[in-house]
């Protein structure tokens, strides 16, 4: 039977008060009472996001302190690294961020065990308590075979789950390592922000332009780069204090998009009817396969009278699986396009146009639902 301890520690004055709670099916006493902790007050301009942390019972005993009061100082330590980082990645956020761990569970057995998994991610959990989840699986065994890494997921009522999982062969040692960098992307996906790596291309993998395209330095794109891009920044003021972004933003990342992307092209400085317009996709990278271009034309047209070719209503080609496209890959990762890469052809002359999706979405920000491009030949 899965045995799990649930740990609270508070601070109080400048006494240390420290409370375990061990609940036990092979106890039969009842759990101490924990004292109520006094009420958490929020400086002005900070948000608070309160974590349930799971980990598990191996390596508590083992590599990572061997009880279970280091252990909790341990993490409260690993999520004052994770907010003092996050702080740093950029001054201008509306709010400062802080991450507390509000409880943090000892579990035993595997935790791929589908009971374990239902409580993490589908059973009823207490919103007034907790904000987000991070479990950490740190040592494999229990027949666990996995690759090792991190990632963030959704389960129900709009909960947002974070798992840091160890390698193969070896403990993962949480609090000495950067996985406190490593907590900071994924919980940038609970506060909105996507992959900016998908967003990255080499020359070789783009049979179009054969031009390589990068991103701004971003948490998003390598945890290394150690600050967050504008976009980034963007995306966190707007979701801010929603605590599960999905109640409070239904569509979130889908409502970035602008109603259309307008492409202006201009013949020495007049605009210029019939100059045709080739669209290319960006994918995200697969298994066996990089992130790349797809050879093959998305869309296409010629611009009008105005000079302009246009596409209304561009989430819907940013998810064409979604939409009725056909003229698309079937290993199209996410069922979306990272980002576009425009042909434009005036006689002879030929340019190129790089439009990723994280780009075509800043419009929003400003209140704006054209995203517009000026081409000149």
């Amino acid at each position: 039977m899965r045995t799990m301890k649930s740990i609270r520690f508070w601070g109080i004055g400048l006494l240390a008060i420290f409370v375990f709670w061990a609940c036990s099916s092979d106890s039969d006493s009842e759990p101490i009472p924990a004292p109520q902790p006094p009420p958490v007050v929020e400086e002005p301009g900070e948000l608070e996001f309160r974590v349930l942390v799971y980990v598990d019972e191996a390596s508590v005993k083992g590599h990572l302190g061997g009880s279970d009061r280091v252990v909790r100082a341990q993490m409260d330590k690993l999520f004052r690294n994770v907010t003092n980082f996050w702080n740093k990645g950029s001054n201008k956020l509306k709010y400062k961020y802080r991450y507390t761990v509000a409880d943090l569970v000892v579990y035993q057995g595997s935790s791929r065990d589908a009971v374990f998994q239902k409580k993490v991610y589908n059973d009823p959990i207490d919103f007034g308590k907790y904000d987000v989840t991070v479990l950490f699986d740190c040592l494999q065994d229990n027949g666990e075979t996995y690759k090792g890494g991190a990632g963030h997921s959704g389960g129900s009522d709009k909960r947002s789950v974070v798992e840091v999982r160890a390698d193969p062969g070896k403990g993962k040692e949480i609090f000495t390592d950067d996985t406190y960098k490593t907590l900071a992307h994924e919980l940038g996906h609970y506060r909105g922000v996507t992959d900016m790596y998908q967003y990255l291309i080499d020359a070789k993998d783009n049979p179009v332009s054969h031009q390589s395209f990068d991103v701004p330095p971003c948490i998003m794109k390598w945890t290394s780069d150690g600050v967050w891009s504008e976009y980034a920044v963007n995306c966190m003021n707007l979701s801010a204090g929603a605590k599960q972004i999905g109640k409070v933003f239904p569509d979130f990342f889908d409502s970035l998009y602008p109603k259309k992307i307008e492409i202006n092209v201009t013949v020495s400085g007049k605009s210029e009817k019939g100059v045709v317009v080739k669209i290319y996709g960006s994918r995200a990278g697969a298994t066996g396969r990089n992130r790349d271009i797809y050879p093959e034309v998305f869309v296409e047209g010629k611009t009008n009278t105005n000079g302009q070719y246009v596409l209304n209503d561009a989430k819907k080609y940013f998810n064409p699986k979604a939409n009725g496209f056909t003229n698309v890959p079937d290993d199209l990762p996410y069922g979306r396009w990272f980002g576009f890469l425009a042909e434009i052809i005036s006689g002879n002359n030929k340019k190129y146009v790089w439009m990723p999706e994280w780009e075509v979405q800043m419009p929003h920000f400003e209140g704006k639902d054209t995203y517009k491009v000026n081409v000149a030949f």
